[in-house]
């Protein structure tokens, strides 16, 4: 169990996960920039434009929150452990699924919005995505009831 794991694998081990996550983010934030340079982009409505651009500010935000930890490690604690480290690290790594879900389901509206011709098809599918990716199944809700249930 993580709790019984000694500070320096925690921290590793939340770095690790920031690490593992990072490339997928920086993928995704490089197709979003290279997609406006693109001739299909131009043709695109100025709605989905917008949506896009705030995707991609969503993806920049993620990409930053996933490499922060890093920095505070090395910067604040000269790469020493210390359970600020983990704490710090930790919510930087937890929230950066915030607006990766966010800039993830403006994506999927701005491609199906497209491919369906229906913004209404397009934001009712982002706007699963999104439910599903942070409040019902994946990144928060089902994490935290487990932990509740396993607490108690």
């Amino acid at each position: 169990m993580i709790e019984n794991a000694s500070l320096n694998e925690r921290i590793t081990q939340m770095l690790t996960e920031a690490r593992v996550v990072l490339p997928g983010v920086q993928a995704l934030l490089g197709f979003q920039l290279i997609s406006v340079i693109s001739q299909s982009f131009e043709k695109l409505p100025a709605s989905s434009k917008l949506v896009h651009a705030v995707s991609l500010g969503c993806i920049t935000v993620a990409v930053i929150l996933l490499m922060a930890p890093a920095a505070y490690h090395r910067i604040v604690f000269s790469g020493q452990d210390a359970d600020e480290v983990h704490r710090v690290g930790s919510w930087f790594v937890t929230w950066a699924t915030i607006p990766l879900a966010f800039g993830l389901a403006g994506d999927v509206y701005v491609v199906l919005t497209e491919i369906t011709t229906s913004a209404r098809i397009g934001a009712s599918i982002a706007g699963a995505a999104l439910v599903f990716l942070v409040g019902l199944c994946l990144w928060h809700v089902f994490p935290v009831v487990v932990r509740l249930r396993r607490d108690h």
